[in-house]
């Protein structure tokens, strides 16, 4: 009698290859864990989800890069950053560039774009110099980078409040409660509209820093060769006419 050969383990084998290049592909296919604070009209929650100059100008970049965006989530900044750092996200936008960031983080060859970094204060009690601050009570935001001759100048000579958001700190000028904050121009903006408050006003004249945003990417689970690319896209982008469009929509009122 002719003995019937079984094949079993062939199957198997190949059930459990097709199986294991299906979940790899899949895999490959999952949204990047982007994170961010809310912090407009860069970063903007709505009703729908997060929004924002930087959210739409990092996603048009994912996008011609064929890499998925559908998980972009907002934290505090402070926590957004230390995902960054021990690797629970991959992407945080926008960030300023910092020596110590660097040791846990890649930053692309360009920026998303440029800021500058202004005193706010109430109309009728402008601040047009630092020595003027002197004896002010500063509100400041907690994670932020500021600058090493701002902080020095402060923590002598000020008393210095920390929150969490430039949101709490234009509500406190605004009653009255702090002196003077400082706040990205745009962001500003946007946050005293939204407010309502007209009674806070920027005062040009004191740039405390004018710098550069940029997207970061976790070392620990990005690669030199995305964030390469990334960059690569991210400058052929800023010359479309896309990216015209995009800063004429969030800023009418130009820095």
């Amino acid at each position: 009698m002719r003995k019937i050969k079984n094949k079993p383990t062939a199957s198997l084998g190949l059930a459990l290859l097709t199986a294991l290049l299906l979940f790899t592909n899949a895999e490959a296919q999952q949204p990047f864990k982007l994170v961010c604070d809310i912090w407009p009209p860069y970063q903007i929650e709505t009703a729908t989800g997060i929004s924002g100059f930087s959210v739409e100008m990092v996603q048009a970049i994912y996008t011609q890069m064929g890499v998925p965006t559908d998980n972009i989530r907002a934290f505090p900044w402070r926590r957004a950053m230390e995902m960054i750092k021990h690797g629970d996200a991959e992407g945080l936008f926008s960030a300023n560039l910092t020596s110590d960031r660097q040791t846990f983080a890649y930053y692309p060859s360009e920026v998303l774009f440029e800021s500058s970094w202004v005193i706010w204060t109430r109309r009728g009690e402008e601040i047009h110099s630092l020595e003027s601050l002197k004896g002010k009570t500063i509100g400041v935001v907690s994670g932020y980078s500021y600058t090493k001759e701002f902080w020095d100048f402060i923590k002598t000579n000020c008393i210095v409040e920390n929150v969490n958001s430039d949101k709490a700190n234009f509500k406190k000028l605004s009653a009255g409660r702090i002196d003077a904050t400082v706040a990205e121009y745009s962001n500003g903006l946007h946050l005293a509209a939204t407010l309502k408050y007209k009674n806070i006003t920027p005062d040009q004249t004191i740039t405390v820093k004018r710098d550069g945003l940029y997207i970061i990417f976790s070392r620990k689970n990005t690669t030199k060769e995305f964030v390469k690319n990334f960059s690569k896209t991210l400058i052929a982008f800023k010359k479309s006419k896309a990216h015209s469009k995009l800063q004429k929509k969030y800023f009418p009122q130009a820095p």
